[in-house]
């Protein structure tokens, strides 16, 4: 798996260096990412932007041989590691994200960078092992393509605003949707980022239950529920077909109020496999997140309630 890539190196903004070889060779083409300070706090809108841009930009193209260089602007250590990372949900959940082995930064500190070139066509998620939440792509390119470079909607039209706003039928809620990459094809993971806010205060929505719905070529393939943290969250699946597609979010209290968004999955011309797997927490959990939302306001609420009664029923009785 090494051959993907010819070497990563890590340097210091100082004069000192360090670096590591996976292969002998150099490359003239570099393009830079940062680290933006505040990376490390999940609640923190870097770029009052969404998405979020947590390795900024989150999702950047380069072709065959070219280098990244990824610059740690934030004032904490990070790492730069292959794989699915736990996204927003990841803070509920304690995610630790899923490496793949393909490359792995280890930490670098702040002020420092790190380079890797790649070497071979596909699509390279990853995310720092520190803070999951933190999660990029590099897509390397080395053929053309009739696939468009931008997001469509199901009709194959370019989407120039893009985040994707919508309001529920009910008028009470905005949904954002984007994703990266923003070009969907089959056998990559594609990770669907939400912001959800109450209107008309247009404030985030901590804590709300949703269910997020995909439909294919007129079926559902999958349904899973989840809950915002700090008015958002992410998924992340795997189309296994290309064709129409429309994605739904749901209120987990009332799946009549939802949302749509449609778009296009294109044939994956790279021949790739992936060995993410789709799973739905409907079936994995025995508590659904909007149970645990109730349960939590029990304790909060409820509990406390109880104990002062308890103490004044005793307190009377002592009287």
């Amino acid at each position: 798996m090494l051959s993907f890539f010819y070497y990563i190196h890590i340097q210091q903004l100082e004069p000192s260096s360090l670096s590591f070889l996976y292969a002998q060779g150099q490359s003239s083409s570099n393009t830079v990412v940062s680290i933006p300070k505040g990376a490390a706090n999940p609640e923190v809108d870097i770029t009052n932007l969404s998405p979020r841009q947590w390795y900024d930009p989150r999702e950047i193209s380069i072709n065959v041989n070219g280098t990244i260089k990824w610059v740690n602007n934030d004032i904490e250590p990070h790492t730069v590691t292959s794989g699915i990372g736990g996204g927003l949900n990841s803070l509920l959940t304690n995610s630790q994200g899923k490496p793949n082995g393909l490359f792995d930064s280890g930490l670098f500190s702040a002020g420092d960078s790190i380079s890797i070139t790649f070497n071979n066509s596909g699509t390279f998620n990853y995310f720092c092992t520190i803070h999951p939440w933190m999660e990029g792509i590099v897509q390397v390119r080395n053929i053309s393509t009739n696939i468009p470079s931008y997001p469509v909607d199901r009709f194959e039209n370019k989407i120039d605003d893009f985040p994707i706003y919508n309001f529920t039928d009910d008028g009470s809620v905005e949904i954002g949707l984007s994703w990266t990459p923003v070009s969907i094809m089959t056998n990559e993971p594609i990770t669907f980022i939400m912001d959800f806010f109450e209107y008309p205060e247009n404030s985030r929505m901590h804590l709300w239950p949703y269910n997020f719905v995909i439909l294919q070529n007129g079926s559902e393939i999958y349904r899973t529920t989840e809950i915002t943290q700090v008015g958002s969250s992410t998924q992340t699946f795997a189309f296994e077909l290309p064709g129409e597609t429309i994605i739904r979010v749901e209120s987990a209290a009332n799946e009549s109020s939802f949302v749509e968004f449609g778009t296009i999955v294109y044939e994956n011309p790279y021949n790739l496999s992936t060995e993410f797997q789709n799973v739905s927490n409907n079936s994995s959990i025995l508590l659904s997140p909007l149970t645990l939302v109730y349960i939590v306001y029990v304790i909060i609420i409820v509990l406390p309630i109880a104990l002062v009664v308890i103490i004044f029923l005793y307190k009377k009785k002592k009287i």
